[in-house]
């Protein structure tokens, strides 16, 4: 059975390294979109794109949550 964690839970607990991954692609994705919007020839509505999807990126990779292995046993050693 699946634990149900909360918002706080999901946000604190252990993040899996292919979310990792994904939190640092979607942080450059943004810090690329804010470094681009500085430059006056390339459009508003691309850095505007990149800073969204990038945030979202890292948002969403942020409340992924690494699943413990369950080792329930309940037998007796003799």
């Amino acid at each position: 059975m699946e634990k149900k964690y909360s918002l706080w839970q999901r946000f604190m607990s252990d993040t899996p390294s292919f979310f990792k991954y994904a939190q640092a692609f979607g942080l450059s994705v943004a810090a690329l979109g804010a470094t681009l919007s500085q430059i006056s020839g390339i459009p508003e509505k691309l850095t505007t794109i990149l800073i969204s999807v990038g945030s979202t990126v890292a948002a969403v990779a942020q409340f992924a949550v690494k699943q413990s292995i369950s080792t329930n046993i309940d037998h007796e050693i003799k």
